[in-house]
């Protein structure tokens, strides 16, 4: 498997086999999927709380900043599908886009990790496999970004 991301100007190229473009069109679908179904145990790993011993402040952090934090994820979501199509012909990332691309990519993993429970050990050999590609992902593209970035 080749790389996926090189520094170049004006950002970061991005160029993936079919099959990738195939499979990473999927996240959007799996993130927008979260929170949509009965006890979701990725909606609860998404949600977690930034006070975990205040409930008065874990509440009143999300009531101020909830709709920015979907808005800002919607945002990335966006980013995201729209440049993951051209990645079989090779596409220049912004460093904006790239880094909404290590926030898909993280949020990716972390509901991932959580439906397949991976943490104990339940999920099956396909759900390692495709957090291991996401983890592989995510590295590579903090790689390249610790050379892009000042």
């Amino acid at each position: 498997m080749s790389e996926p991301f090189a520094p170049c100007a004006g950002g970061v190229r991005l160029t993936l086999a079919p099959w990738e473009v195939d499979l990473l069109s999927l996240v959007p679908s799996l993130l927008d999927s979260v929170g949509k179904f009965d006890s979701d145990p990725a909606a609860e790993r998404l949600a977690m709380r930034a006070y975990p011993f205040d409930e008065d402040a874990d509440d009143e952090f999300r009531r101020l900043l909830a709709g920015e934090l979907e808005h800002g994820r919607a945002a990335d979501r966006s980013a995201f599908a729209l440049t993951v199509e051209s990645g079989v012909e090779g596409v220049v990332l912004s460093t904006a886009e790239a880094e909404a691309w290590l926030r898909v990519l993280a949020e990716a993993r972390l509901v991932q990790a959580a439906r397949a429970d991976l943490a104990g050990g339940a999920g099956t050999e396909s759900d390692q496999a495709l957090f291991d590609y996401l983890s592989w992902m995510q590295g590579s593209l903090v790689e390249i970004l610790d050379e892009v970035l000042p």
